[in-house]
């Protein structure tokens, strides 16, 4: 997979989560309808630009999006 494709993967599942505010990643899946590799890499993209947070610990965990309107 390209760049540019896990950039605008990493777009759609931002959008995802500023609407459900917290989700796991079979969420995604379900929601969004991409593949679990597509989507751990959006995520580590995400989490590279910290603009998540991985809530819990080992494999059961959340990602929350990171509400940055206060960054300024």
């Amino acid at each position: 997979m390209i760049k540019t494709q896990i950039e605008n993967n990493a777009r759609k599942i931002r959008s995802f989560l500023d609407e459900s505010q917290i989700s796991s990643v079979f969420e995604i899946e379900k929601q969004l309808s991409m593949q679990r590799q597509d989507i751990l890499m959006a995520l580590g993209w995400l989490a590279r630009e910290d603009k998540i947070y991985f809530i819990g610990h080992e494999n059961n965990y959340k990602i929350m999006i990171v509400d940055d309107r206060y960054d300024e």
